[in-house]
């Protein structure tokens, strides 16, 4: 199957219809999405159609992006650009095969489920733990899914054992692409043309002679059972962040079934069922993919810089400013995505964040949201006013959560309570209230406007109901407890309702809408 030529990719049309399309059918302006079954398909696919266009036709200066973004790229251009990269798109049972071993692999055959990030493990399977996702619920798979399978478990790679490498970003990374405000009044190849990088910020289009260091499925495997034998970007080619390859696979197109996919539901002569794997691939290491928000740690400053993961609960509105300008706490640096970096200056554009929250080798969930954008010109201030609303809500967090221990224990220095389903919920039952209040700041960051103010005192007044109803029906569940316990409860809440009026970080966010009140009386 030639990727560039036949028709595997299934899209969305803007009439609601899906159609499969090949590469260079991509340029239709009536496509507005890609149409996978699985939502991490969704997210490899948008990456992997952007390493395509980098490699492919990317754009020599920051004019010539924008020039291709408002007149389109040229289908002949494209077709031919395409064409250049055909070799490199091969995907079946003749090697180079798209994202698998360049060697022929001497191991057992198992489940082609082994594709799939979440599919259980050979010792889950042995201890009979596959509660949640059952063993066999996925045997057959079409080639068409397995293209997007491959490319997800190579991009998210966890760690599965001795020599079984992580990906070039390491297990789950977190994965930030710039995406239009109003998508659906946009085509697709736009959409993913917001995250192409000109060659002057990355690297100069690729020649055949390059293609064995850009993508390693057409070289002999880089093997790592030697310590040391890494792959980095001082030896490598810098466009091979875009196809890191850690894990060695080989699908079997010999055994092969006829009937229906289990993941997208279509009829197919030539389904896969097993596939072969070998440990010791490709090992990465100082690689600062273009996707992906980085931090590093202060306290040593020949610290690596590390890839954000996936979290329990997902990304919080407290984790939105790092993922959008350079910034520094008390322990770590965080840098955004490169792609994110490039698009500062606009002002119509969100943020798709994504990414397998991984306990290991065990994806635990997937997470995805679209953040909003703040343009740089804008950022310094609103960074700023942001801050100080998010320093009042994580202090009102940990008083509420100390206010429940008192409640709860007559020794509660000395107790230990499990806060996490309180950090998740808190962060995300409060997430609209700061959404309005960032969305009026971006819009006004001098506070000029009355609404504006008007915005900050609501939501300030928010918070501060949110937190005391949490406590309510926390721990004020039970009228019929002993005097003692009652009156210890009460004390609590009265000791949170004061301590959060007392904060600094609550005086400083009144100051900030303190001229609504001059306004009025003036």
């Amino acid at each position: 199957m030639d990727l560039t030529k036949d028709k595997w990719l299934p899209v969305r049309l803007v009439t609601g219809e899906k159609i499969k399309i090949s590469l260079a059918g991509l340029l239709d302006n009536a496509i507005r999405d890609v149409a996978w079954p699985r939502a991490d398909f969704q997210g490899a696919a948008w990456q992997m159609l952007i390493g395509i266009l980098q490699c492919s036709i990317a754009p020599e200066d920051e004019h010539d992006w924008g020039e291709i973004y408002e007149e389109g790229i040229e289908q002949a251009n494209w077709e031919s650009a395409l064409a250049t990269l055909s070799p490199v798109l091969q995907f079946g049972s003749t090697r180079p095969s798209f994202l698998q071993s360049f060697e022929g692999l001497d191991s057992e055959n198992c489940s082609i489920a082994g594709l799939l990030i979440e599919a259980p493990g050979g010792n889950t399977l042995k201890l009979n733990k596959d509660h949640f996702v059952k063993r066999h619920s996925v045997e057959k798979i079409c080639p068409d899914c397995a293209v997007m399978a491959l490319f997800s478990v190579q991009t998210n790679s966890p760690a599965g054992g001795a020599g079984y490498r992580v990906g070039m970003r390491g297990g789950g990374p977190l994965t930030t692409l710039v995406v239009p405000q109003h998508e659906e009044d946009i085509p697709l190849w736009k959409k993913l043309w917001l995250n192409v990088l000109p060659q002057n910020d990355i690297s100069p289009l690729p020649v055949s002679h390059q293609f064995p260091v850009i993508f390693p499925w057409l070289a002999p495997t880089k093997t790592s059972e030697k310590a040391g034998n890494i792959v980095t970007p001082d030896n490598a080619h810098p466009l091979q962040a875009y196809w890191g390859m850690p894990r060695r696979i080989e699908l079997d197109f010999e055994q092969t079934q006829s009937g229906i996919c289990d993941l997208c539901g279509d009829k197919n002569d030539a389904l896969l069922t097993y596939m072969r794997t070998k440990n010791y691939g490709v090992q990465y290491d100082g690689w600062l993919h273009p996707f992906s928000p980085y931090r590093q740690a202060k306290k040593d400053l020949s610290a690596p810089w590390l890839s954000l993961k996936g979290q329990p609960g997902g990304l919080s509105y407290k984790d939105w400013l790092g993922l959008l300008c350079i910034s520094e706490d008390k322990y770590n640096k965080t840098k955004p995505a490169k792609v994110v970096r490039a698009m500062a200056e606009r002002d119509d554009i969100s943020l798709w964040c994504f990414a397998w929250d991984m306990d290991n080798a065990k994806a635990r969930c997937w997470y995805q949201q679209r953040i909003p954008h703040i343009n740089a010109r804008k950022l310094a201030v609103v960074h700023a006013l942001a801050q100080q609303l998010l320093t009042l809500a994580s202090g009102s967090l940990m008083l509420l959560r100390s206010a429940l221990k008192n409640a709860r224990f007559a020794n509660p220095k000395e107790a230990k309570m499990d806060f996490s389903m309180l950090d998740i919920a808190f962060w995300q039952e409060t997430e609209h209230a700061f959404l309005v209040v960032l969305n009026a700041l971006i819009q006004d960051p001098q506070r000029k406007q009355s609404e504006t103010l008007a915005s900050l005192k609501q939501w300030e007044v928010q918070l501060h109901h949110y937190v005391m109803n949490v406590f309510d029906q926390d721990a004020l569940t039970d009228p019929d407890s002993p005097d003692e316990i009652l009156l210890r409860q009460i004390s609590a809440r009265h000791g949170l309702d004061n301590d959060y009026r007392k904060q600094q970080a609550r005086k400083d966010v009144v100051a900030l809408f303190e001229q609504l009140k001059e306004s009025t009386h003036a």
